[in-house]
């Protein structure tokens, strides 16, 4: 059926690209007849509006059209195949992407604040390429616009409601403390501080306000948890949901929500966790930046040889990643955390919920720098869910 439609698209062209047979073998490789077939016509349409040069058909892909948006399937699939084959040099679209969400929180501030917003995030970007020159750990994309969105809503509520308030050498720690009072969340004003943190720390040092202002203020690593967790009702019917009734589920959302409802594998672990970095026959499993690799439970090992026979028999050409999805299977790249949500949906819950349940439950009975160096995260990360009451039913035989 591929071939068929190509062997026609190759016949209405006066010129065929040399290396449209090639990418039809991709596609057929990676896709369904059908979807494959659809994605040749809507390169059939550019072809014959473009010439055949790799870069100038890529660029046509990713502009809209009425019968796919800007970033379509077809054009996704064209970049994974023209880097693999050396056609095109490889494109930061990740990052791209990232820059323009940059872009857009600075050109939200307020214009009186505006400038330092931009000259703030030049510094980000600088510092963060000095981490990577260094060898140490650069902060990423998401890290850089939690500092941008906090500095933006910050100069939104000084303009509304501290009008005296016309530049960042004004605001005082009482303007920070209003500002904060209007989060209604816990977590989400404790992320905000951080933030803010960082950003009066750089405006100190590159001497554009003389105190900082937010030096005083409460530490986020003594903010406690108070989100939702999950009861020990709710995570019994979650692993009979995994387990038992798993045979009627697709077999990615068991092994993402084992992982993360007994090993506590955060969402950018689920994404990022390779084929090769599962080990079935010693039941071990590397996650993420942990120092040592994680034993398996016989319903996750269970469920992780179901999701690798899936892998097996749908997506072997393609994408070493565990977890696959329409998307993702003609990049070669891992699924998004949208993904992850949506799967995990209809067990109503989310990576998020799995992976706080079970750090607040072993930071509460075991040893919390034993956690901390189990999970390779900061001794502060595991703090943070310690809570500050006493399980009864542990003292029933005291």
């Amino acid at each position: 059926m591929v071939d068929n439609c190509t062997a026609r698209l190759a016949g209405e062209l006066d010129h065929p690209p040399e290396w449209l047979s090639g990418f039809a073998g991709y596609l057929a490789a990676r896709l369904s007849p059908m979807r494959a077939v659809a994605l040749l016509h809507q390169l059939a349409a550019i072809l014959a509006s473009s010439g055949n040069a790799p870069a100038a058909v890529l660029a046509a892909a990713r502009t809209p059209g009425p019968d796919r948006p800007a970033a379509s399937a077809l054009a996704r699939a064209m970049e994974a195949f023209f880097t693999s084959a050396r056609l095109t040099l490889p494109t930061d679209s990740a990052g791209q992407a990232a820059q323009a969400r940059r872009s857009r929180r600075v050109a939200e501030t307020p214009a009186a604040f505006r400038a330092v917003a931009a000259s703030f995030t030049v510094a980000q970007l600088r510092d963060r390429d000095r981490a990577r020159r260094a060898g140490t750990r650069p902060r990423a994309d998401h890290t850089l616009e939690i500092h941008l969105t906090a500095v933006r809503d910050l100069a939104r509520y000084l303009t509304v409601s501290r009008p005296a308030v016309t530049e960042w050498e004004l605001v005082a720690s009482g303007d920070l403390d209003a500002f904060l009072a209007t989060i209604a969340s816990p977590a989400s004003r404790a992320r905000q501080l951080h933030a803010l943190r960082a950003f009066f720390r750089w405006a100190r040092a590159s001497r554009i306000i003389l105190i900082n202002p937010a030096r005083g203020l409460r530490p986020t690593s003594n903010i406690g948890f108070h989100g939702r967790l999950l009861s020990a009702t709710e995570q019994q019917q979650l692993l009979h949901r995994w387990t038992a009734d798993a045979a009627s589920l697709h077999p990615n959302e068991p092994a993402a929500g084992l992982l993360g409802l007994l090993h506590g594998a955060s969402a950018a672990e689920l994404r990022q966790l390779l084929i090769t970095d599962i080990d079935l026959s010693h039941a071990a499993v590397r996650l993420g930046r942990r120092p040592h690799p994680v034993p398996l439970d016989p319903a996750t090992s269970a469920a992780l040889h179901r999701c690798l026979n899936h892998h097996d028999r749908h997506h072997r050409a393609g994408n070493p990643h565990l977890l696959v999805n329409q998307k993702s299977k003609t990049t070669a790249g891992p699924v998004s955390r949208n993904y992850l949500e949506k799967l995990l949906a209809p067990a109503g819950v989310t990576p998020t919920l799995l992976r706080v349940t079970r750090l607040a439950h072993l930071v509460t009975t075991l040893d919390p720098v034993i956690v901390a160096e189990a999970f390779g995260v900061r001794r502060g990360t595991v703090l943070h869910y310690l809570a500050d009451t006493v399980d009864a039913s542990r003292l029933a035989d005291l």
